[in-house]
């Protein structure tokens, strides 16, 4: 694994991009623009940090060290650079073909990026995602205790460097993650106060989903992590057991947790703009309407007061709308791949990276539930990338050993 200051940088910086909020904060507040998707600081920091990562991928195939880049799983990467690659062939029938070219080819490219973020080593992995994720939620707190009337949204409800609360929400809730796991391998300082600070900023957010889908996520890896250290000291009776109490607990807890809120109105909302984008999804089920071009159209958008809000708020209606059946089955493979190799890890070494693979993988996903976060060249996609890429590594091939045979000597 490659594991130099120069990457370590790199990824850092480029999970910070990909988080979104502060470049429009830059574009909105140092500049007095409006910030959208095609302006002078967002397109360019996007497609600047995505190609960063690109030109180390390429530049590692011309090192001669044997420090080389993990050989990735091709199924895995090649349905990633596909999903992109149908995004940008969706401008032939686009309804909007000018923003999904240049949105397509960089999702082509992001499975690179998640590339280089799977290479690195746990630990190492966890300090980028430290920085990145933890001077976001530092600057978020101090944003609003210094600049309130920044960072506080209408309601009063945390937003910090991002947009919306929806925005900042996630990522407290991924720096609480890797606080506990940091906790947990023995860094107690950085791992509490990390996890602390982002608690609070949590609840300062309001957010009902990111909160639901933590309690799911932490819940679901703890109690498999448990159950099969508990059935290793058993002497593997309770492995069956074990699989069925999960999985029930599991089911218990996220349908528990959506039925206590389905009535609230943030829910109701997201059901009428799933009916709305469902009628829409109908006209074209197999290839959609382009990608991300729907919501850049103010025709389709003006049709309803709840479509003005952007997206989908789901991540499978969103792909349905853009891409089709098509764009569907792409993402849902490495979707897939990442569940089924972090739950398998978990279970065949139980233990805290595994532990915190599944947490993160799984709080990834539940949010995909109820927000678009497939889309906004999101960090998300990105860690579900790169937690698939982990969980199916594919072995280096074994250079020829060299034989070295000893000069003949010469006798008299």
């Amino acid at each position: 694994m490659v594991t130099s200051p120069v990457r370590d940088a790199v990824a850092a910086l480029t999970l910070v991009v990909l988080t979104n909020g502060p470049l429009f904060f830059i574009e909105r507040k140092a500049f007095d623009l409006p910030g959208v998707w095609e302006g002078p600081v967002v397109r360019p920091a996007i497609v600047g940090a995505v190609a960063s990562c690109v030109l180390l991928v390429v530049l590692d195939s011309q090192r001669t060290s044997g420090a080389r880049l993990m050989r990735p799983n091709r199924w895995i990467l090649l349905s990633g650079v596909a999903y992109g690659a149908w995004g940008a062939v969706s401008v032939f029938w686009s309804v909007n073909p000018e923003s999904s070219l240049w949105r397509g080819v960089i999702y082509m490219a992001l499975p690179l990026v998640a590339w280089i973020l799977a290479d690195l080593d746990h630990d190492r992995f966890e300090r980028v995602a430290t920085i990145a994720f933890g001077s976001l939620v530092a600057v978020s707190i101090a944003l609003v205790v210094l600049w309130s009337s920044t960072g506080l949204d209408r309601n009063d409800d945390w937003k910090g460097i991002f947009t919306n609360r929806n925005g900042f929400a996630p990522v407290c809730a991924v720096a609480i993650i890797l606080g506990c796991s940091r906790f947990l391998s023995g860094h107690r300082w950085v791992g509490a106060m990390l996890a602390a600070a982002s608690v609070i900023a949590l609840l300062g957010t309001g957010s009902r989903t990111a909160w639901i889908a933590l309690v799911v996520a932490l819940g679901t890896a703890t109690l498999l992590v448990a159950a099969r250290v508990l059935a290793r000291e058993r002497a593997g009776k309770l492995v069956p057991v074990g699989s069925v109490v999960v999985g029930l607990l599991g089911a218990v807890v996220v349908v528990g947790a959506v039925a206590t809120r389905w009535d609230e109105s943030t829910f109701v909302q997201r059901r009428t703009i799933w009916d709305l984008v469902g009628d829409r999804v109908a006209d074209h089920p197999v290839r959609g309407h382009g990608f991300q071009a729907f919501w850049t159209v103010p025709e389709l958008i003006g049709e309803h007061e709840l479509l003005q809000r952007g997206s989908a708020h789901g991540s499978v209606p969103e792909i349905l709308l853009g891409l089709g059946a098509v764009g569907l089955i792409l993402w849902a493979i490495v979707v897939l791949a990442a569940v089924a190799g972090t739950v398998r890890a978990a279970w065949l070494d139980p233990g805290v990276r595994s532990w915190f693979w599944m947490a993160l993988t799984v709080f990834l996903i539940v949010e995909n539930a109820t927000e678009s976060f497939v889309s906004w060249f999101s960090y998300n996609w990105v860690l579900l990338i790169a937690a698939a890429l982990r969980s199916w590594p594919v072995p280096l091939p074994r250079r020829a050993e060299r034989t070295v045979r000893p000069s003949a000597s010469v006798t008299s």
